[in-house]
């Protein structure tokens, strides 16, 4: 049994779990309460949507991988 870890593929796919974990964890506690200023709440925002691309992006490119590869 010979255990293969091809960063192109599994390491790809553990970044984007990493990635869509971090961006629900800011996602899931957004929130506009007293003391909040605009700026802060919209870069909260955009890092929660900027994580969520950065796992799309790394799980299309493990799929590629996958594929070119078979």
């Amino acid at each position: 049994m010979s255990f293969n870890f091809d960063f192109h593929v599994h390491g790809l796919w553990i970044l984007g779990a990493i990635f869509m974990f971090l961006a629900t964890l800011i996602a899931g506690n957004i929130e506009w309460i007293e003391g909040t200023t605009p700026f802060s709440f919209w870069i909260s925002v955009l890092i929660a949507f900027v994580f969520f691309l950065m796992a799309g992006v790394a799980w299309i490119s493990a799929a590629a991988n996958l594929k070119q590869e078979r």
